[in-house]
Protein backbone atom coordinates (compact mmCIF):
# COMPACT_ATOMS: atom_id res chain seq x y z
CA UNK A 1 0.00 0.00 0.00
CA UNK A 2 0.98 3.30 -0.66
CA UNK A 3 1.75 6.09 2.35
CA UNK A 4 -0.94 8.11 2.46
CA UNK A 5 -3.35 6.91 4.87
CA UNK A 6 -7.02 7.77 5.00
CA UNK A 7 -10.36 7.58 7.43
CA UNK A 8 -10.26 6.76 10.91
CA UNK A 9 -8.65 3.53 12.65
CA UNK A 10 -5.54 1.82 14.13
CA UNK A 11 -5.41 -0.91 11.56
CA UNK A 12 -5.39 -0.67 6.99
CA UNK A 13 -7.40 -1.82 4.54
CA UNK A 14 -6.74 -1.21 1.27
CA UNK A 15 -8.74 1.00 -0.79
CA UNK A 16 -8.62 -2.04 -3.52
CA UNK A 17 -11.33 -4.16 -1.93
CA UNK A 18 -13.59 -1.06 -1.00
CA UNK A 19 -13.39 -0.27 -4.80
CA UNK A 20 -14.25 -3.99 -5.56
CA UNK A 21 -17.35 -3.73 -2.75
CA UNK A 22 -18.44 -0.63 -4.85
CA UNK A 23 -18.91 -2.37 -8.18
CA UNK A 24 -20.86 -5.36 -6.41
CA UNK A 25 -22.85 -2.90 -4.41
CA UNK A 26 -23.82 -1.00 -7.74
CA UNK A 27 -24.92 -4.52 -9.28
CA UNK A 28 -27.33 -4.29 -6.47
CA UNK A 29 -28.87 -0.70 -6.95
CA UNK A 30 -26.64 0.71 -3.73
CA UNK A 31 -25.70 4.28 -4.53
CA UNK A 32 -22.13 5.47 -3.52
CA UNK A 33 -23.45 8.28 -1.33
CA UNK A 34 -25.17 4.93 0.95
CA UNK A 35 -21.93 2.79 0.75
CA UNK A 36 -19.99 6.02 2.27
CA UNK A 37 -21.87 7.19 4.92
CA UNK A 38 -20.81 7.68 8.03
CA UNK A 39 -17.14 6.52 6.97
CA UNK A 40 -15.57 10.22 7.01
CA UNK A 41 -13.81 8.71 3.45
CA UNK A 42 -13.81 11.11 0.22
CA UNK A 43 -15.83 9.92 -2.86
CA UNK A 44 -12.90 9.92 -4.76
CA UNK A 45 -11.22 6.92 -2.76
CA UNK A 46 -13.34 4.94 -5.25
CA UNK A 47 -10.95 6.31 -8.13
CA UNK A 48 -7.59 5.59 -6.18
CA UNK A 49 -5.95 1.76 -6.08
CA UNK A 50 -4.47 1.01 -2.99
CA UNK A 51 -4.55 3.54 -0.56
CA UNK A 52 -4.23 2.59 3.46
CA UNK A 53 -7.87 3.37 4.60
CA UNK A 54 -8.42 2.78 8.53
CA UNK A 55 -10.37 0.25 9.86
CA UNK A 56 -12.87 1.88 11.81
CA UNK A 57 -13.56 3.50 8.06
CA UNK A 58 -13.51 0.61 6.05
CA UNK A 59 -15.59 -1.24 8.15
CA UNK A 60 -18.36 1.30 8.45
CA UNK A 61 -18.36 0.62 4.73
CA UNK A 62 -18.39 -3.16 5.27
CA UNK A 63 -21.51 -2.54 7.27
CA UNK A 64 -23.79 -0.55 5.60
CA UNK A 65 -23.27 -3.13 2.49
CA UNK A 66 -24.06 -5.70 4.83
CA UNK A 67 -27.16 -3.35 5.87
CA UNK A 68 -28.69 -3.84 2.43
CA UNK A 69 -27.36 -7.25 0.81
CA UNK A 70 -27.70 -10.47 1.18
CA UNK A 71 -25.26 -12.65 3.25
CA UNK A 72 -23.78 -15.09 0.99
CA UNK A 73 -22.83 -11.86 -0.80
CA UNK A 74 -19.78 -12.05 1.01
CA UNK A 75 -18.54 -15.19 -1.56
CA UNK A 76 -19.49 -13.61 -4.26
CA UNK A 77 -17.09 -10.89 -3.10
CA UNK A 78 -14.50 -13.16 -2.12
CA UNK A 79 -14.54 -15.17 -5.65
CA UNK A 80 -14.04 -11.98 -6.63
CA UNK A 81 -10.88 -10.91 -5.19
CA UNK A 82 -9.14 -12.71 -8.30
CA UNK A 83 -4.89 -12.67 -8.01
CA UNK A 84 -4.95 -9.58 -9.42
CA UNK A 85 -6.77 -7.82 -6.52
CA UNK A 86 -4.60 -8.64 -3.93
CA UNK A 87 -1.84 -6.66 -6.10
CA UNK A 88 2.32 -7.49 -5.33
CA UNK A 89 0.74 -9.85 -2.57
CA UNK A 90 -1.23 -11.74 -5.19
CA UNK A 91 1.46 -11.49 -8.25
CA UNK A 92 4.13 -12.60 -5.47
CA UNK A 93 1.85 -15.99 -4.81
CA UNK A 94 0.99 -16.33 -8.97
CA UNK A 95 4.81 -16.59 -10.05
CA UNK A 96 5.61 -18.87 -6.29
CA UNK A 97 7.08 -22.58 -7.53
CA UNK A 98 4.50 -23.98 -5.30
CA UNK A 99 1.22 -23.81 -3.05
CA UNK A 100 3.03 -24.18 -0.14
CA UNK A 101 5.87 -21.01 -1.53
CA UNK A 102 2.94 -19.25 -2.10
CA UNK A 103 1.01 -19.58 1.28
CA UNK A 104 4.34 -18.76 2.92
CA UNK A 105 4.01 -15.06 1.23
CA UNK A 106 0.20 -14.83 1.73
CA UNK A 107 0.89 -15.43 5.41
CA UNK A 108 4.06 -13.31 5.59
CA UNK A 109 3.17 -10.31 3.84
CA UNK A 110 -0.88 -9.95 4.47
CA UNK A 111 -0.26 -6.60 6.71
CA UNK A 112 0.58 -5.22 3.31
CA UNK A 113 -2.93 -5.51 2.24
CA UNK A 114 -5.42 -6.11 5.16
CA UNK A 115 -4.51 -5.86 8.51
CA UNK A 116 -7.41 -6.94 9.97
CA UNK A 117 -6.48 -9.85 10.99
CA UNK A 118 -4.10 -12.37 11.16
CA UNK A 119 -3.13 -15.84 9.20
CA UNK A 120 -1.75 -19.10 10.51
CA UNK A 121 -1.27 -22.30 8.55
CA UNK A 122 -1.52 -25.99 9.67
CA UNK A 123 -1.91 -29.13 8.52
CA UNK A 124 -2.24 -32.98 9.22
CA UNK A 125 -2.24 -35.83 7.75
CA UNK A 126 -4.89 -35.64 5.04
CA UNK A 127 -5.72 -31.96 5.45
CA UNK A 128 -4.18 -28.62 4.81
CA UNK A 129 -6.00 -25.55 6.98
CA UNK A 130 -5.80 -21.83 6.75
CA UNK A 131 -6.86 -20.16 10.16
CA UNK A 132 -7.63 -15.99 9.78
CA UNK A 133 -7.75 -14.67 13.67
CA UNK A 134 -9.49 -11.27 13.61
CA UNK A 135 -7.50 -8.77 15.60
CA UNK A 136 -11.01 -7.11 16.08
CA UNK A 137 -14.28 -7.86 17.98
CA UNK A 138 -16.13 -10.28 15.48
CA UNK A 139 -18.82 -7.65 14.16
CA UNK A 140 -21.02 -8.24 10.96
CA UNK A 141 -18.60 -6.22 9.08
CA UNK A 142 -15.37 -7.92 10.59
CA UNK A 143 -17.44 -11.25 9.85
CA UNK A 144 -18.38 -10.27 6.29
CA UNK A 145 -14.56 -9.65 5.65
CA UNK A 146 -13.41 -13.13 7.10
CA UNK A 147 -15.35 -14.72 5.10
CA UNK A 148 -14.54 -12.66 1.96
CA UNK A 149 -10.82 -13.42 2.08
CA UNK A 150 -11.90 -17.68 3.15
CA UNK A 151 -13.71 -17.38 -0.13
CA UNK A 152 -11.08 -15.54 -2.08
CA UNK A 153 -8.21 -18.06 -0.99
CA UNK A 154 -10.65 -21.15 -1.82
CA UNK A 155 -11.09 -19.87 -4.93
CA UNK A 156 -7.58 -18.59 -6.18
CA UNK A 157 -6.91 -22.64 -4.35
CA UNK A 158 -9.44 -24.07 -7.40
CA UNK A 159 -8.08 -22.10 -9.91
CA UNK A 160 -4.77 -23.22 -9.91
CA UNK A 161 -4.36 -26.54 -8.41
CA UNK A 162 -4.13 -29.67 -11.13
CA UNK A 163 -6.66 -29.88 -13.35
CA UNK A 164 -7.87 -33.51 -11.41
CA UNK A 165 -8.18 -31.65 -8.26
CA UNK A 166 -10.38 -28.76 -9.58
CA UNK A 167 -13.67 -30.70 -8.24
CA UNK A 168 -12.23 -31.21 -5.10
CA UNK A 169 -14.66 -30.78 -2.01
CA UNK A 170 -13.42 -28.66 0.21
CA UNK A 171 -14.72 -26.48 3.44
CA UNK A 172 -15.09 -23.29 5.37
CA UNK A 173 -15.87 -22.96 8.67
CA UNK A 174 -16.82 -19.45 10.32
CA UNK A 175 -17.51 -18.17 13.97
CA UNK A 176 -20.66 -15.61 12.16
CA UNK A 177 -24.11 -17.35 12.72
CA UNK A 178 -25.34 -16.68 9.16
CA UNK A 179 -26.47 -20.11 7.87
CA UNK A 180 -24.82 -20.35 4.36
CA UNK A 181 -25.18 -24.57 4.07
CA UNK A 182 -27.05 -24.20 1.19
CA UNK A 183 -24.89 -21.55 -0.45
CA UNK A 184 -24.57 -22.12 -4.84
CA UNK A 185 -21.63 -19.41 -5.20
CA UNK A 186 -18.55 -21.98 -3.95
CA UNK A 187 -19.86 -25.27 -5.78
CA UNK A 188 -17.88 -27.25 -4.58
CA UNK A 189 -16.71 -26.09 -0.97
CA UNK A 190 -19.04 -26.66 2.27
CA UNK A 191 -19.99 -23.52 4.02
CA UNK A 192 -20.37 -23.92 7.74
CA UNK A 193 -21.14 -21.16 10.21
CA UNK A 194 -21.19 -20.93 13.78
CA UNK A 195 -17.75 -22.77 14.10
CA UNK A 196 -15.39 -22.62 16.93
CA UNK A 197 -13.01 -21.20 14.36
CA UNK A 198 -12.67 -19.23 10.74
CA UNK A 199 -10.85 -22.05 8.62
CA UNK A 200 -10.11 -23.04 4.98
CA UNK A 201 -9.91 -26.72 4.63
CA UNK A 202 -7.67 -28.56 1.53
CA UNK A 203 -7.30 -32.26 0.96
CA UNK A 204 -3.63 -32.12 1.54
CA UNK A 205 -2.70 -33.86 -1.88
CA UNK A 206 -4.21 -31.30 -3.93
CA UNK A 207 -2.38 -28.42 -2.64
CA UNK A 208 1.07 -30.07 -3.77
CA UNK A 209 1.76 -29.49 -6.73
CA UNK A 210 3.91 -26.96 -8.74
CA UNK A 211 2.04 -23.94 -10.13
CA UNK A 212 1.50 -23.43 -13.55
CA UNK A 213 3.09 -19.51 -13.80
CA UNK A 214 6.71 -20.43 -11.81
CA UNK A 215 8.58 -16.96 -12.82
CA UNK A 216 11.35 -16.54 -10.41
CA UNK A 217 12.19 -13.48 -12.17
CA UNK A 218 8.54 -12.21 -11.31
CA UNK A 219 8.36 -13.60 -7.94
CA UNK A 220 11.49 -11.80 -6.87
CA UNK A 221 9.89 -8.56 -8.30
CA UNK A 222 7.04 -8.93 -6.39
CA UNK A 223 9.04 -10.36 -3.24
CA UNK A 224 11.32 -7.40 -3.12
CA UNK A 225 7.75 -4.57 -3.47
CA UNK A 226 6.44 -6.95 -0.73
CA UNK A 227 9.51 -6.45 1.87
CA UNK A 228 9.35 -2.42 0.79
CA UNK A 229 5.82 -2.66 1.64
CA UNK A 230 5.83 -4.46 4.80
CA UNK A 231 8.39 -2.23 6.02
CA UNK A 232 6.49 0.87 4.91
CA UNK A 233 3.57 -0.76 7.10
CA UNK A 234 6.05 -0.82 10.04
CA UNK A 235 6.66 2.71 10.00
CA UNK A 236 3.44 3.85 9.78
CA UNK A 237 3.58 4.39 13.59
CA UNK A 238 6.92 5.90 13.82
CA UNK A 239 8.61 9.14 13.40
CA UNK A 240 10.24 7.80 10.38
CA UNK A 241 7.15 6.77 9.15
CA UNK A 242 5.41 10.22 9.60
CA UNK A 243 7.98 11.78 7.45
CA UNK A 244 8.10 9.30 4.91
CA UNK A 245 4.39 10.42 4.78
CA UNK A 246 4.96 14.22 4.17
CA UNK A 247 7.81 13.82 1.78
CA UNK A 248 5.77 11.27 -0.54
CA UNK A 249 2.88 13.85 0.17
CA UNK A 250 5.88 16.35 -1.30
CA UNK A 251 8.30 15.03 -3.62
CA UNK A 252 8.53 17.45 -6.62
CA UNK A 253 9.11 20.19 -4.18
CA UNK A 254 11.18 18.26 -1.21
CA UNK A 255 10.91 19.65 1.75
CA UNK A 256 13.84 20.61 4.45
CA UNK A 257 14.02 19.02 7.70
CA UNK A 258 13.18 22.33 8.65
CA UNK A 259 10.18 22.25 6.68
CA UNK A 260 9.11 18.85 7.65
CA UNK A 261 9.63 19.40 11.49
CA UNK A 262 7.72 22.71 11.52
CA UNK A 263 4.65 20.44 10.11
CA UNK A 264 4.95 18.47 12.79
CA UNK A 265 4.61 21.09 15.59
CA UNK A 266 8.62 20.40 16.51
CA UNK A 267 12.42 21.98 15.92
CA UNK A 268 14.32 20.11 13.72
CA UNK A 269 16.82 19.13 16.60
CA UNK A 270 14.14 17.10 18.28
CA UNK A 271 12.77 15.85 14.75
CA UNK A 272 16.36 14.83 14.04
CA UNK A 273 17.07 13.29 17.82
CA UNK A 274 13.53 11.42 17.14
CA UNK A 275 14.74 9.86 13.88
CA UNK A 276 17.96 8.55 15.59
CA UNK A 277 16.89 7.22 17.97
CA UNK A 278 14.47 4.19 15.29
CA UNK A 279 18.30 4.34 13.44
CA UNK A 280 16.87 6.57 10.74
CA UNK A 281 18.07 10.40 9.30
CA UNK A 282 15.94 12.82 7.24
CA UNK A 283 18.43 12.24 4.62
CA UNK A 284 17.95 8.30 4.40
CA UNK A 285 14.32 8.81 4.06
CA UNK A 286 14.80 11.61 1.23
CA UNK A 287 17.30 9.30 -0.47
CA UNK A 288 15.00 5.85 0.03
CA UNK A 289 11.43 7.91 -1.41
CA UNK A 290 13.51 9.29 -4.29
CA UNK A 291 15.06 5.75 -5.40
CA UNK A 292 12.12 3.71 -5.27
CA UNK A 293 10.23 6.59 -7.19
CA UNK A 294 12.61 6.62 -9.79
CA UNK A 295 12.92 3.01 -10.18
CA UNK A 296 9.17 2.98 -11.34
CA UNK A 297 8.96 5.70 -13.20
CA UNK A 298 12.18 4.35 -15.32
CA UNK A 299 10.69 1.36 -15.22
CA UNK A 300 6.54 2.09 -15.94
CA UNK A 301 6.79 5.33 -17.71
CA UNK A 302 8.40 6.96 -21.10
CA UNK A 303 9.33 10.03 -18.93
CA UNK A 304 12.77 11.54 -19.69
CA UNK A 305 15.31 11.81 -17.63
CA UNK A 306 14.95 15.52 -17.01
CA UNK A 307 11.08 14.88 -16.49
CA UNK A 308 11.82 12.62 -13.79
CA UNK A 309 14.41 14.71 -11.97
CA UNK A 310 11.88 17.47 -12.21
CA UNK A 311 8.94 15.26 -10.18
CA UNK A 312 11.75 14.01 -8.07
CA UNK A 313 12.67 17.96 -6.93
CA UNK A 314 16.01 17.85 -8.30
CA UNK A 315 17.11 21.21 -9.75
CA UNK A 316 18.47 19.36 -12.73
CA UNK A 317 18.75 16.34 -14.45
CA UNK A 318 22.34 15.87 -13.69
CA UNK A 319 22.08 15.73 -10.02
CA UNK A 320 19.53 12.93 -10.20
CA UNK A 321 21.73 11.03 -12.66
CA UNK A 322 24.57 11.51 -10.24
CA UNK A 323 22.49 10.27 -7.05
CA UNK A 324 20.76 7.75 -9.19
CA UNK A 325 24.32 5.75 -10.08
CA UNK A 326 25.02 5.80 -6.78
CA UNK A 327 21.85 4.19 -5.59
CA UNK A 328 21.93 2.08 -7.97
CA UNK A 329 25.53 1.34 -9.33
CA UNK A 330 24.24 2.65 -12.95
CA UNK A 331 23.06 5.16 -14.62
CA UNK A 332 19.06 5.88 -15.33
CA UNK A 333 19.62 5.36 -18.78
CA UNK A 334 21.16 2.14 -18.41
CA UNK A 335 18.37 1.10 -15.66
CA UNK A 336 15.70 1.33 -18.12
CA UNK A 337 17.68 -0.60 -20.65
CA UNK A 338 17.55 -3.11 -18.00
Amino acid sequence: MTTKNVGIGEYRLSSDYLILLAELAFERGISTAVLMEGTNLPENLMFQANVPVGHESALRMVDNFCEVAEPSAALEFGKRMTLSKHGALGFAAQYSATIEDAADKVERYIATRAQLFELERDHDASSRHLYIKPKLEQTRAVNFMVLAFLSSVETICRNIVPENFRSTPSMIQIIGKDDLTDQTRLPNCAVYASAPINCLTWPRQALEGALPFFNPKLEDLADQELKQALNTVAETNTMAGKVREILNDHLAEMPTVEDVANMLFMSAATLNRKLKAEQRSFQQIKDDLRYNKAQRLLRDTTLSVDQIADQLGYSDASNFAKAFKGWSGSSPSQYRQQ
